[in-house]
Formats: C-alpha cells, sequence, structure tokens
C-alpha cells in the first residue's frame, strides 16, 4: 500500500493511529479520476468517527456500512474501548451505573445488575444456563436449513446460526449485513491527537459512537459469554492480520474448499460429482430412503457419484491436506446436516478436529473457488456502521421490554422506596420473557411485495413493481421479495421486469439473477434453434453411418460364409459343404444318412453296369 502509518504523538498503548494520506490525496499532488463520490465516502467516515483506513473502496451501498477486511487495518489499531491499559483491569469495581455509562450504554435498572454483561442464549445446547431459548434459536435449531424431514440440501436461512445469540444489549448486539449474521460492539471513536485536542475537557463536543462487528463465525457458542470475553475474542480477531482458515462448502454433488493465510490462497480444489436428479431435485440416497432403491441406469451413476465424492473428500481432508488444515486456526463449513459427516466425518471418525469447526452463518451457493474465496472474505472483514445505520441495524434483534408489575394496593407508586427495590439475587433468578414467535402478518417490514413473491401471484408482482414498490427492501428476518419466491414463475417475473428497467433499482441488493429481456430471449431462441439443428444432422450422420456399418456387416458375414464353405469339407453325394460330424462310408463322406443311401445305390448301379457291360 502506498499509505504510512505513523503513531501520533501522546498516543497510549499503541491503540490510536494517524494515516498519512498517499501521494495522490495530499494537498497539491495530482489527482488520478474525479474525486465524486469517494470524497464524499471520506468525508462521510471521517464524520462518523471511523479510523482512517475505512476507504471509499471499502463503502458497501446495500448496507450503508463500510466493511474493511482484516488485511487492509492499520498495523496494532484497536478501538478505545479494548485498548485501556492493562491496570485498569485491577482497579476496583465501580457500581453498575457507572461503568455501563463508561461502556457507553444506558444506565441500568436498579437490582438489574449482572444482566448487562452479555444477556446471551446458546443454541447449541439450551439446557444449561437456566434460560429459556427464544422462537429465533428454535428456527435456527429445529428448522433451518435442513431438518431431518427435510429432503432437499438447499434449503438455508438467510441468518440462522447455531452460534452466540444475544438477547437486548447496549454494548453487544446482533445485526444483519448482506443476510450474514454478525455480533456488532458499540464503540466510542478515538479523539484525534492533535495540538487543539489537548485542550479543556469543557471545550471538547460530544463523543462520536459507532458499530464495530465481526462474523458472528467468529464466536464461540458460550451460554454464559459476557461483555468481557466477547470483548476479549474481538480483541484477538483485530490483532490478526494474516488468520490461517479453512472454508469448504458441499452442495448438491458440489465440492469446494481452499486454505487461506491471509488473503492468498495456499491450497484449493472443486470437486463436481453427479449426485443429484434432475428435474425432481434432492439426492439419489434420499429417494432411496423415502421411496426405496430404484434400479435405473441413473440412479446407479448417482450412487456411485455419491460414494465416489465422498472417498475424494475423506482423501483430501485425512491424507493430502492433512497438514495444511491441521496447521489452520478455524475451519469454517457450509454443508446440510445431511451431508456434514461426508465432509468433516463423525464423532467417532472425524476429519478435522470439530473444536475449529464453525458453520458460516450466511448462504453459499454453488460451491466454487469464487464462492470460496468471496466466503472467506466476508468472515475475515470487519463492518463499521454509523450510529444510526448500528440502531437501525440492531433494532429488529432487540428484545421487547419486560411488562412492569402492577402495583399492589395501598402502594403509592410516586413514592419509592430502598426496601421496595429487587434485591440483586432477586433479579438474577427472573428469566426474560419468550420472544414472540414471528409472524408475517405482524411485520410492518413485510411488504405487499413480499406477500405476493411468497403466494406465487406473477400478476400481482407485475403490479407491484409498475407501482413503485421496492425489491430490495427486507422484512423483519433480513428477507429481499426475490427471496420468497415460491415457483419459477414467480422468479421469472422478477427477472423480466428487471429485463424491462434495468436501472430502476439495485438488483444486486435485491438478489434478483440477471434480467430477461427480448435479445436475451431472441437469443436463446436462436441457441434453441442452433442446437435443434446440429441435433438434427448429428441424427442423421449417426443414421447414414449405421446404415453403412450395417452394410458393412453383411457384405462381411457373405464373404465370412463363402471362405467357410470354401475351407470346409463337402458331401460326397450332395456336394454341399458339411457343417456338422460327417458320416462315413468307406473313404466318402456324407452330411447325413439320405445322402449315404443314395450314393451307396449309385456306386452299386455303376459297378453293376460295369460288369454286364463287361460280359457283353
Amino acid at each position: 500500500s502506498s499509505s504510512r502509518a505513523t503513531l501520533s504523538e501522546g498516543a497510549l498503548g499503541g491503540h490510536h493511529m494517524e494515516e498519512t494520506p498517499p501521494p495522490a490525496s495530499r494537498p497539491g499532488a495530482p489527482q488520478r479520476g474525479a474525486r465524486g463520490a469517494g470524497a464524499r465516502r471520506g468525508t462521510e467516515a471521517a464524520a462518523s468517527g471511523f479510523p482512517p483506513f475505512c476507504r471509499p473502496r471499502h463503502f458497501q451501498r446495500s448496507s450503508n456500512v463500510f466493511v474493511v477486511p482484516l488485511w487492509d487495518i492499520t498495523s496494532r489499531w484497536l478501538p478505545p474501548e479494548l485498548a485501556r491499559p492493562a491496570s485498569a483491569a485491577a482497579a476496583p469495581r465501580r457500581d453498575a451505573t457507572a461503568a455501563t455509562e463508561d461502556a457507553g450504554a444506558a444506565p441500568l435498572a436498579p437490582g438489574a445488575e449482572g444482566t448487562q454483561d452479555g444477556n446471551l442464549l446458546d443454541c447449541g445446547n439450551p439446557s444449561e444456563g437456566g434460560v429459556e431459548v427464544d422462537a429465533e434459536c428454535e428456527a435456527a435449531l429445529d428448522g433451518g436449513e435442513d431438518g431431518a424431514a427435510s429432503g432437499s440440501e438447499s434449503e438455508q436461512s438467510e441468518v440462522a446460526w447455531d452460534g452466540v445469540v444475544m438477547g437486548q444489549d447496549q454494548v453487544w448486539t446482533r445485526a444483519v449485513v448482506d443476510s450474514a449474521l454478525v455480533l456488532m460492539r458499540r464503540v466510542t471513536a478515538a479523539p484525534p491527537r492533535t495540538a487543539a485536542a489537548v485542550a479543556p475537557a469543557a471545550s471538547e463536543g460530544p463523543e462520536v459512537r459507532y458499530g464495530l462487528g465481526l462474523s458472528a463465525a467468529l464466536f464461540e457458542a458460550l451460554g454464559s459469554s459476557s461483555t468481557q470475553q466477547l470483548d476479549r475474542r474481538l480483541t484477538e480477531v483485530l490483532q490478526q492480520r494474516e488468520p490461517s482458515w479453512f472454508v469448504c462448502a458441499l452442495r448438491s454433488g458440489h465440492f469446494a474448499g481452499s486454505v487461506f493465510r491471509g488473503p492468498e490462497a495456499v491450497v484449493h480444489k472443486v470437486i463436481k460429482r453427479y449426485t443429484v436428479r434432475a428435474k425432481a431435485g434432492g439426492a439419489q440416497s434420499s429417494k432411496d430412503n423415502s421411496t426405496g432403491k430404484a434400479k435405473s441406469a441413473g440412479s446407479q451413476l448417482r450412487r456411485y457419484g455419491e460414494q465416489a465424492l465422498a472417498e475424494e473428500i475423506k482423501e483430501l481432508m485425512t491424507t493430502k491436506w492433512a497438514s495444511e488444515i491441521a496447521a489452520c486456526d478455524l475451519i469454517f463449513v457450509s454443508v446440510s446436516k445431511r451431508m456434514r459427516s461426508t465432509l468433516i466425518g463423525t464423532e467417532k471418525a472425524p476429519y478435522v478436529a470439530f473444536s475449529k469447526v464453525r458453520k458460516m452463518p450466511f448462504m453459499v451457493g454453488r460451491p466454487t473457488f469464487e464462492a470460496v474465496k468471496e466466503a472467506h472474505l466476508r468472515l475475515a472483514s470487519v463492518v463499521f456502521a454509523d450510529e444510526k445505520t448500528f440502531e437501525a441495524m440492531a433494532a429488529p434483534f432487540q428484545a421487547a421490554a419486560a411488562p412492569e408489575p402492577a402495583p399492589s394496593q395501598g402502594h403509592t407508586p410516586s413514592a419509592p422506596s430502598t426496601a421496595a427495590a429487587p434485591k440483586a439475587d432477586d433479579a438474577r433468578e427472573v428469566v426474560e420473557p419468550r420472544r414472540p414467535v414471528y409472524r408475517e402478518d405482524e411485520d410492518e417490514d413485510f411488504t405487499s411485495l413480499h406477500r405476493a413473491a411468497a403466494d406465487g401471484n406473477v400478476e400481482q408482482i407485475y403490479e407491484l413493481l409498475d407501482g413503485g414498490a421496492d425489491p430490495t427492501a427486507r422484512d423483519g428476518k433480513g428477507r429481499v421479495p426475490f427471496y420468497l419466491c415460491a415457483s419459477a414463475k414467480s422468479r421469472e417475473a422478477f427477472r423480466r421486469w428487471r429485463g424491462m428497467h434495468e436501472d430502476a433499482w439495485n438488483w444486486q441488493a435485491s438478489q434478483v439473477p440477471e434480467g430477461i429481456t427480448e435479445e436475451s430471449e431472441q437469443m436463446k431462441k436462436e441457441k434453441e434453434k442452433e442446437k435443434k439443428k446440429k441435433l438434427k444432422e448429428k441424427q442423421k450422420q449417426s443414421k447414414a453411418k449405421l446404415k453403412e456399418e450395417e452394410e458393412e456387416r453383411k457384405r462381411a458375414e457373405e464373404e465370412e460364409i463363402r471362405l467357410l464353405e470354401a475351407a470346409q469339407a463337402k458331401c460326397d453325394a450332395c456336394g454341399k459343404p458339411i457343417v456338422a460330424k460327417p458320416f462315413e462310408r468307406l473313404s466318402f463322406l456324407y452330411c447325413s444318412t439320405d445322402c449315404v443311401n443314395s450314393h451307396r445305390r449309385m456306386l452299386q448301379a455303376e459297378a453293376a453296369e460295369k460288369r454286364f457291360g463287361g460280359k457283353a
């Protein structure tokens, strides 16, 4: 990089860095191209208090956040909350209200001490910790992408994840960025270390806060995780510049995996096998388990493909890449529950260390090397969101406030007393109410376009899009309308409308594939026509070739019979070739008994004629 990071004067702990701008961005230096949006993004990043390494190229327009890879972060940078001197940890603990205000959170209610450090739920083992699992956790565990009753390995939730899930917390919270679940922390922007910054505290303006987040897959599923534990994990990740990770995906007979050292792929491989039933969908093994084994040639090929795929993956994991995978810190997988044992083995016979395995909290399409590289970049990126965006992203995941208890008879609400306040021990025993089950009719963000897409109503989809409905709008679960399409015709409706209005919306954010236009349809028809023409010519040539081969075969058979007849012995009576065991009489060979008798009579007649003729 052309930029140089230097320690600013008076910085403590190495957590505050000033980045010297590259020569092309210094005053008076020549600029390459119009600054335009890049300059605006840089100004917005500075106004939001983001670190100087948040460049315009890192801005993600669809989510209004900066997404910075770990290898682009300035060396030794940490937010102020994570870079406090170690001596501060040994200081006496302050009261809960003061500690919460220093962390950037609202004051705790009386008696709620201990709930602010992270109200976490362990979806992996909900029985531990004495806290009920909310409905969203249950949906991620029971339904998910491929429950026991699911026959398809392609169904995945955009935000379902079986790791750390958080409740209402003013410091840490959940959020969704580009359909991926992340855990975000509210941090305070570091003040600039300049001469003007050493003015008295009275002259300073209000603190600037923003959100800092990482992929949820980087956090372990611990039911008792606190804010301090999450901060410690965040610090560990931010101090890594070249993480050693293994990223792999398995879906529909396609495997892709790669070992990464920082941004570079050390080894990578893609395997493709025929395992999915054409048009019907689903793996052959699922079909065999549900309706019995079929005896068709296609089913046998698919069974062989599944077996070969499993053997190749096992050999890759346990032999060829064993040393590279063992050296990795984490292993990220995208696979259905049914195929999980094929990818990483079982508990009794594991291919990799299960303690390192993390499930990707977003959906990976068809496994290719490009898809694996994109997934690795999303996992290794740090999210920076301004305070307004942070609040909007965290709002859908905040737990509803518990209703206040009704005052008892004779109690005056305006005269609180110290004795009436609940004790801290009693507050710890209070279990939060179960989060309400998600219902589409109660979701304010569930638009009419979402409903039309889910119902497969093609006419209504066209009407709503023509009327200005937003195809990029997300419902309360972070889903776009196209994601809910229940039929191929409804998906085609979105693509056709995109083809007619390519510049109307941000189609990448709407997840609608390439649009269908008259030109593309005409081109498709021409390709189909050309394909049929070539197929006809091929069939015609094949028929001609078969006819020629048949004639050649007949000629060869006739020639073979002729040569055989010439080589075989012939009957002395009829002159035909003897194809079976001959009949012998004297020195003669015959093909049948009739020929034996007829030839015998003929010889006797000739002998008698010679005798009588000689006497005369």
